[in-house]
């Protein structure tokens, strides 16, 4: 995997533009012209899209502007991969075919100079995650994917715009995961990586950022694109940076 690697997560892109989420993307457009310049990978460790169906007719609306900033990247010898949240599973490949990427439906391992990394969405793995495990599974079903890619996408966005919690997520003062979860979370990343021989746990989901560092090993939250515009790089000295991106 080619070095510089720009890891993006949770950005939430909604399905109606108005001028706070026409300023999230300018955001974006603005990192994407960077890794033109530089070079490199981009990782996305899931919910890109607020909402995403490739249903048998159509994609959602509002979304021209996002696939082809991505389609540019790929024209642009960028290598792209793209790790589905619970936002954005139902891609069907809509995404390789348009933009280049390569798609990911569970966690995504590779190597950096023999260090061993794992790349997962997060979603789900909470202890008392049991209703959410239950339903992901249903949602995730072949009969239920075929049924539901069959719903025109004008009542599928309808509904998705009325369960989405992502405005709320939009303000600031947003209440932040309680300290018991950030150490569940942080307790499942070490003993994974130590069960399996990982380096590097990265790990979307939940919003939080931040970089923990334990024998060696690293567990990295990969923020979100909502209040945090938060940019994660593997540099090509081996060193890790993670900030708020702020246009050069």
């Amino acid at each position: 995997m080619q070095l510089p690697i720009y890891f993006i997560s949770d950005n939430h892109f909604m399905l109606s533009k108005n001028e706070l989420e026409s300023k999230r993307r300018e955001k974006l457009f603005d990192l994407f012209d960077k890794i033109k310049k530089t070079g490199g990978t981009l990782v996305i460790g899931g919910d890109f899209f607020d909402f995403w169906l490739q249903s048998f007719f159509s994609i959602p609306e509002n979304y021209d502007d996002l696939i082809t900033s991505l389609k540019s990247l790929y024209e642009n010898k960028i290598d792209i991969h793209y790790v589905v949240g619970n936002h954005d599973y139902w891609d069907f490949g809509f995404l390789e075919k348009k933009c280049g990427c390569k798609v990911h439906k569970g966690d995504f391992s590779f190597e950096i100079n023999q260090n061993k990394i794992l790349l997962t969405h997060g979603d789900g793995i909470l202890i008392n995650d049991h209703n959410y495990r239950l339903m992901k599974n249903i949602i995730r079903s072949s009969l239920f994917v075929f049924l539901i890619r069959l719903v025109p996408m004008s009542i599928m966005t309808f509904f998705a715009k009325k369960i989405s919690n992502t405005k709320n997520k939009l303000n600031p003062k947003y209440p932040p995961l309680k300290k018991d979860l950030k150490n569940e979370l942080e307790n499942y990343a070490f003993k994974t990586m130590e069960k399996d021989n990982i380096d590097t746990l990265l790990m979307g989901h939940y919003h939080e950022v931040g970089i923990k560092e334990k024998d060696s090993k690293k567990f990295i939250h990969l923020g979100d694109w909502l209040t945090k515009f938060t940019i994660t790089i593997f540099h090509e000295d081996e060193t890790i940076t993670q900030n708020n991106w702020k246009k050069n």
